[in-house]
Parts: structure tokens; sequence; C-alpha cells
């Protein structure tokens, strides 16, 4: 009888512990995204207080958002498990202090080739797997 007891608790507790989040590696699962992200990291630097928010249309293949300063919108396309974004169009104002990012931003998004997805966060990566952009759903996208 402890046999069989300590048989369903470490069954339990296996079952138990394999939550894990589901982590996407297809590109075309972007068509599905409709949400609003912050990005938390841009080029491995921690670029979270500069405020950029990015809305991903997916059915349009449609990127917007707010690089802190401006406003821009960017299209990408999805062929043979590659995504590849358009240079993007913005809006020209001069904020002391912000355009920095802002430009590393533009010449970051046409070199991004690959993504994970998972239910919070995107990761998108070059062709050679070298994180790019980290970024993290919003509460008000949930």
């Amino acid at each position: 009888m402890k046999k069989i007891l300590f048989l369903i608790s470490a069954f339990l507790m296996i079952s138990c512990g394999n939550s894990e989040e589901k982590i996407s590696e297809d590109p075309a699962d972007l068509k599905a995204l409709n949400s609003n992200y912050e990005l938390l990291e841009m080029d491995g630097e921690d670029i979270s207080s500069q405020g950029f928010i990015l809305n991903f249309e997916g059915k349009e293949q449609r990127l917007s958002g707010k690089t802190g300063c401006n406003n821009f919108v960017a299209t990408y396309k999805i062929e043979d498990s590659i995504v590849k974004f358009n240079p993007h169009l913005g809006t020209k104002m001069y904020c002391e202090g912000q355009m920095e990012y802002e430009e590393i931003f533009g010449e970051v998004l046409p070199e991004i080739r690959k993504v994970k997805i998972s239910d919070k966060d995107l990761i998108f990566l070059s062709a050679e797997n070298k994180e790019l952009l980290n970024l993290q759903k919003t509460e008000k996208s949930e």
C-alpha cells in the first residue's frame, strides 16, 4: 500500500512540474499576433527604460509603435521559415537623449530572420542566432 501511495505521489509531483510554457520557433506564428509588446533589450542592451512599445498586427504582417520619441510603422514577410522586416517609416521629431536607440532600432530591424514566441515574450534573432530584440507582452494586451 505504501508503494502505491508513493508512486501516486511521485506521479502527481512530476505531472505538476511539467507545466512549461510553450515556445514556438515558427515565424508563421507571427500571423496570430495582435498584441502590444514592450521592448526590453535591443542588441544585448537593456533599454526597458526607453519606452519602446511595439504593436504587432499579424494578419496584416505589420509592426507599428512608439520608439520613445517617434512613431513608426514597418511591414514584414514570412518565407521559408524566415521573417524579414522591411525598413521602417517614422516621424522625425527630435527628442534630446532618445535618438540613439531609435537609430539602432532602424539598423537592427532589417537584420531579423528568426523568432522565438511564447505566451508572454518575443525574441527576434539574426540569421546567426544572435539575439537582436527581446520583447514582453504588455498588460494591456492580455
